[in-house]
């Protein structure tokens, strides 16, 4: 899974394997996923799995496995462990017994779009369930086209540091002098800057989860 491929890279920006090695421009992608995650992504931490309203109840009876998290609507469960889409790692689920033993639960699968996580086992009456997850406003999971371009232009803002740093911005062979562009690293940070600012909105940076 991943945001964007060295294909796309090459596709949207003037770089090309002769520029950058794509082996390159795909651990560039895997940096510019890290630092995209961060810039649009809320973690909660334990938060405390309760009905939430008829049709996310969360019951916790010995039967039911799936349980939506808080934060659902126009949101979506993000990309937790950074590789670039939706999985079982995205999220951790403890559960407490009645008599104050906890241990982690087994993810079968989460819903990104739904915002629920189905467990392999449902959890027994009496256990208290806690979730730690991040969220974002953009679907993560197919990803959306914005989240694409916004790791795109991170990515080719990260090459172009790559390829320019220690380089002069001219060179001079006899009569023929050859300027080099040093502005274009900037310019795709600025215009994923811009993408960011439209993903998120009025986020904030960081929630807390209640009944901690």
């Amino acid at each position: 899974m991943a945001y964007a491929t060295y294909g796309d890279v090459n596709l949207m920006t003037n770089i090309t394997s002769e520029d950058i090695s794509n082996d390159d421009i795909t651990s560039l992608i895997a940096e510019a996923t890290a630092q995209l995650n961060s810039d649009i992504n809320t973690r909660v931490v334990r938060e405390r799995v309760s009905s939430i309203d008829t049709t996310r109840e969360n019951k916790i009876d010995g039967s039911n496995t799936i349980y939506y998290v808080r934060n659902w609507k126009g949101k979506y469960i993000a990309d937790m462990d950074d590789d670039g889409g939706i999985g079982t790692g995205d999220a951790i689920v403890y559960l407490v017994d009645s008599s104050g033993t906890e241990t982690k639960a087994t993810i079968n699968a989460i819903d990104s779009d739904d915002c629920y996580i189905t467990l392999s086992s449902a959890p027994a009456s009496g256990t208290t369930i806690y979730i730690t997850y991040e969220w974002c406003f953009d679907d993560p999971a197919t990803p959306s086209k914005r989240i694409k371009l916004a790791c795109v232009l991170l990515t080719a803002a990260f090459c172009y540091e790559k390829i320019n740093r220690g380089m002069s911005p001219q060179q001079v062979y006899g009569n023929t002098r050859f300027m080099r562009d040093m502005r274009a690293g900037n310019e795709y940070f600025q215009k994923y800057e811009n993408i960011i600012s439209k993903i998120n909105g009025e986020m904030g940076d960081f929630a807390e989860a209640e009944d901690m």
